[in-house]
């Protein structure tokens, strides 16, 4: 524990000197987290904004011409990947892709902790996202998808500050596994909830970041016990860092507190596995 809390003062140090990698929040992560916001918001300004980024102009053809959803002739427009896959669709391409950037490591030990942790990342925004339509909570559907991807930003953070601390010429030694894990275990959530004051984020995904791991969440709210169930089915399948094939969702206080019986909870975890098989199964080239 002495070298957890003196790793974790120098990543203190660094933080609140702003000496850290993490870069800037793009304009259209910015732009495309307000109009999850409105349930009603203008395709049009998606796709522009998805046209003028090459970036994202390719995930979106990429997926809409995959084995999984590919038709007789091949998109080559954002306008015609739309048709194809559906807005939402889209519009959540749209954001994962521009949070994807980040998961980079250039310590081979922490660089291997950035796949598993983009994967959750991503499973739990489309879990949440599935629980709300399901549920009868559609309102915050494009919401709960962006709280998932914000749910584990101080994860990033410390990854990329303890990155940066090894990477330097009078780096200390002893980074190990278990001290990743312990850093990330007790300070991702303060850490994370700090970040997204700095960046500005709606104070609603603040609170999914910095009590997502509370243990009684009954008066929090939706979407926090929205995102905070699909981070528990998450780890209930092994995706992510963490592992808890044990859990029982069905007596979580999140499944309760929604509603969200053995059926919906049973179709959550096919939903999240054939996510896994759609996204994850093959290389992006």
């Amino acid at each position: 524990m002495n070298e957890s809390r003196s790793l974790l003062s120098m990543i203190d140090e660094r933080v609140a000197a702003g000496n850290y990698s993490l870069p800037t929040r793009s304009r259209v992560a910015t732009e495309l987290q307000t109009l999850a916001a409105d349930p009603d918001f203008a395709m049009e300004r998606v796709i522009s904004l998805i046209s003028n980024e090459a970036a994202l102009t390719g995930e979106v053809l990429r997926v809409a011409n995959s084995a999984l959803y590919s038709g007789l002739s091949k998109v080559a427009t954002v306008q015609s990947a739309i048709v194809r896959l559906g807005s939402k669709h889209v519009f959540r391409l749209a954001m994962q892709t521009c949070e994807k950037e980040q998961y980079q490591a250039r310590s081979p030990e922490l660089n291997s902790l950035m796949d598993p942790l983009w994967q959750h990342t991503v499973g739990v925004a489309h879990g949440a996202a599935w629980l709300a339509r399901k549920l009868g909570y559609r309102d915050l559907e494009q919401t709960a998808f962006v709280g998932g991807l914000m749910h584990d930003v101080g994860k990033l953070l410390l990854i990329k500050v303890v990155d940066d601390i090894f990477s330097a010429p009078e780096a200390p030694g002893g980074l190990t596994d278990r001290l990743v894990r312990e850093i990330l275990d007790s300070a991702h959530t303060t850490r994370g909830y700090e970040l997204a004051q700095g960046w500005g984020l709606p104070e609603e995904y603040g609170h999914v970041i910095r009590d997502h791991h509370q243990e009684d969440l009954s008066m929090g709210g939706t979407l926090i016990n929205l995102v905070s169930l699909a981070n528990k089915a998450c780890a209930r399948l092994g995706i992510g860092i963490d592992s808890e094939p044990s859990l029982i969702l069905a007596v979580t206080d999140e499944a309760q507190t929604l509603g969200a019986g053995d059926l919906v909870l049973a179709e959550l975890l096919v939903a999240l596995e054939d996510l896994q098989q759609e996204l994850f199964s093959s290389p992006v080239t």
